[in-house]
This record gives C-alpha cells, sequence and structure tokens, in this order.
C-alpha cells in the first residue's frame, strides 16, 4: 500500500512537472493565483516553493529504484505545506491544501483505475497466448 501511495505522489509531482514545462502551466497557476487571491509578493514565492516540489519529488522518482520512497515522499510534501503555510494566510492556505489533497486524491483514483486496468489488459493477453 505504501508503495503505491508513494508511486501515486511521484505520478502527481511528475504531472505537475510535466505541465510546468508546458505552456498550461502559466494558466494553471492563473487560476490558482485568482483563486487563493494571491498578492504580487506571494505570487512568486508560491511559484519557487511548487517549482521546489515538483523538482524534488521528480528527482525523488528516479531514486525510488534505489530504495527510497514513501517516508522521502512524505518529508518532501510536509516540507511543501509548511513553506505554503509560511507564504499564504489561513484561509489562503486552507484552499490551497484542499486543492492540493484534492488532487493527490484524483491522481491516486485515476492511477489505481490505469494500473486494474492494465493488469487485466496484460491477464486477458496472457490467457489469450496460452
Amino acid at each position: 500500500m505504501k508503495k503505491m501511495i508513494f508511486a501515486l505522489v511521484a505520478m502527481f509531482a511528475m504531472t505537475m512537472s510535466v505541465n510546468a514545462k508546458s505552456n498550461d502551466t502559466s494558466m494553471f497557476f492563473k487560476r490558482m493565483s485568482c483563486y487563493l487571491e494571491l498578492d504580487k509578493n506571494q505570487m512568486e514565492t508560491v511559484k519557487v516553493s511548487m517549482a521546489e516540489f515538483n523538482e524534488s519529488m521528480e528527482a525523488l522518482s528516479h531514486k525510488r529504484d534505489r530504495g527510497m520512497g514513501f517516508r522521502s515522499a512524505n518529508k518532501i510534501v510536509d516540507r511543501h505545506k509548511k513553506q505554503m503555510k509560511q507564504i499564504l494566510s489561513d484561509k489562503q492556505y486552507k484552499k490551497y491544501e484542499e486543492i492540493f489533497d484534492l488532487t493527490v486524491r484524483n491522481t491516486v483514483k485515476i492511477n489505481i483505475e490505469r494500473i486494474t486496468s492494465a493488469r487485466k489488459h496484460m491477464t486477458g493477453m496472457m490467457n489469450t497466448k496460452s
């Protein structure tokens, strides 16, 4: 279970990282900053914090094969949430935490469905070969 959660958090981070490299990121960030009602100073600091989070999670996904995983991912998430709590007001942080947690839950759900579907497909292929 822990490995699955780590894999899903890593997928979330990689998804955010891929989005960070596309034009969709600026649109996502604009929407999020409007929703959170960020001021100009907060916008820059939040951008930096999110970039650090994405980089840390992406680096961790590469180290996963060497036994680093769930605990490291939790540390990265905790550090990111602490940074965001320092940057945002209480009201803004509650909104951010809802977005963050909802995104992780949705990513977990989507990835579980993909894993289940892939397993069913592989099982079906193996049964046809016999």
